[in-house]
C-alpha cells in the first residue's frame, strides 16, 4: 500500500532530499497555489506501473481479437506452439 505525501511544488527546489526520501514510501503530489499539479514516483514504482500497464493493454487486445473471433482456444494454442517448438 502507498503512502501518498502532498507537497508543495516549492520543496522541490529548496528540499530536494526529503522529497526524494518521501518517494521511497510512494507517490509525492505536488501543489501549485495549493492545486495538484504533478505527480512524482520512484523508478521502481514506475516500472511497475508500467509492466502493468502493458499486462492490461495486451489483455484489452486479445479481448478484441477473441470478440472479432480470432485467435485460438487453449488447446489449439498448445498445438500449435508444441508444432513450432518441435516438442
Amino acid at each position: 500500500m502507498f503512502v501518498t505525501q502532498i507537497r508543495p511544488v516549492t520543496d522541490l527546489r529548496n528540499h530536494y532530499p526529503e522529497v526524494e526520501s518521501d518517494l521511497q514510501h510512494g507517490p509525492v503530489v505536488l501543489t501549485k497555489n495549493g492545486y495538484g499539479a504533478s505527480v512524482l514516483v520512484s523508478i521502481s514504482l514506475y516500472d511497475k506501473l508500467m509492466a502493468k500497464q502493458a499486462m492490461y493493454e495486451a489483455i484489452a487486445r486479445s479481448e478484441t481479437e477473441i470478440d472479432a473471433g480470432e485467435g485460438l482456444d487453449a488447446k489449439s494454442a498448445l498445438a500449435k506452439m508444441r508444432a513450432t517448438l518441435h516438442v
